[in-house]
């Protein structure tokens, strides 16, 4: 018997359309990168800059770290397995399950904020942050 191939289309409403161009746009966006820019300043100046925006975004927002949990623990299979031998016996072995605990890692709780310290001091001297090229 012979069957006919199968072909299943999408629909092709506007809103569809509207929405893929958009779920597009906004991944290409995430791949944008941006550079800061200021119209006076030279590039040693903004090196000076963010390097005092830095100091007291340290200041206010020292590293604070701490010991994080990356999800939680669990168990692996756990399993019996039998084999018929000769006559009627049977031979089984057991597999135990084995428990796999979870993985912790460090963290600087302070890390956002001191970011946004420095974009913050950044902006404040009149640098700009605009798409990179």
């Amino acid at each position: 018997m012979i069957q006919s191939p199968i072909s299943i289309t999408a629909p092709t409403s506007n809103n569809a359309r509207v929405l893929a161009v958009l779920a597009l746009m906004t991944l290409l966006a995430g791949c944008q990168r941006y550079e800061w820019t200021h119209p006076t300043k030279s590039l040693e100046q903004f090196g000076r800059d963010k390097y005092t925006c830095q100091e007291r975004a340290s200041r206010l927002y020292p590293v604070a770290a701490a010991v994080v949990q990356e999800g939680g623990g669990y168990f692996t299979g756990g399993y019996t397995q039998c084999r018929r031998s000769s006559g009627y016996s049977r031979f089984c072995y057991a597999t135990p399950m084995e428990y796999i605990p979870p993985m912790y890692t460090t963290r600087d709780l302070n890390e956002n904020e001191r970011g946004s310290a420095v974009e913050s001091c950044l902006f404040s001297r009149g640098y700009q942050l605009v798409p990179a090229n």
